[in-house]
């Protein structure tokens, strides 16, 4: 099983690698859902990091309703990484119907031609999921970040495995939102392949915790 860590600091980066973590989902700003990171950021990142780095592309916080200057903003954010070691973008978005738009679809795939694609939680808030993943399978999407539309993947777990289901392997689907120690052989007795988490204690840190993905990671050879 793959353990991707959603890091927002170089600590969590440090801590990712060293636990044993096979991807990172490179953002900041982890209270408002996470946003694009720094290219300094990155920079910092990669020096760090040993292990695959996918960055969110996301300029702003709030819905996944970007405007034409926003979307560029986006492009440009892209063709900047391009240039650094990273191996995937993950993006999301929806239009006034809350629907995916396929010309927009076509336009990111074109532009992360060689990358890994990652569609985050804006899935969760799609109007027709169904034709949606098709959508995203038909664009050459590696994989869907969701939580069955759910508050977090635990509550949606009905969800993601309709969706495990009738993804059929033609391209993951990765719960994320609320995984942890506790619920986590929920998601590993389901089948899934991937797991998303940020494996802090909100209490304590914003920091993914070194501890908590090792006891994770642990868990996933079991």
């Amino acid at each position: 099983m793959i353990i991707e860590i959603c890091a927002t600091s170089l600590i969590s980066v440090k801590n990712a690698q060293e636990a044993g973590a096979k991807r990172i989902e490179l953002c900041e700003d982890y209270l408002v859902g996470g946003v694009t990171p720094s290219l300094e950021f990155l920079k910092g990142s990669i020096k760090l990091s040993k292990i695959p780095i996918n960055v969110l592309i996301r300029p702003r916080n709030g819905d996944f309703l970007f405007s034409s200057k926003e979307l560029d903003m986006m492009f440009e954010s892209i063709e900047v990484f391009k240039n650094y070691d990273v191996s995937g973008f993950v993006i999301g978005f929806l239009d006034s119907n809350n629907c995916l738009d396929p010309n927009l679809l076509k336009t990111f795939r074109k532009l992360t031609n060689g990358f890994e694609l990652t569609f985050h939680r804006a899935f969760d808030y799609l109007a027709n999921q169904e034709k949606s993943l098709s959508m995203l399978i038909e664009n050459q999407f590696d994989r869907i970040l969701c939580s069955g539309s759910k508050i977090d993947s635990e509550k949606g777990i009905k969800n993601l495995n309709f969706l495990n289901e009738i993804a059929n392997d033609s391209i993951t689907i990765m719960p994320g939102g609320g995984v942890n120690i506790k619920n986590f052989n929920l998601f590993k007795k389901s089948g899934f392949k991937e797991i998303h988490l940020s494996a802090i204690e909100r209490e304590i840190s914003l920091d993914s915790n070194y501890n908590i993905i090792r006891e994770i990671i642990e868990m996933s050879k079991q």
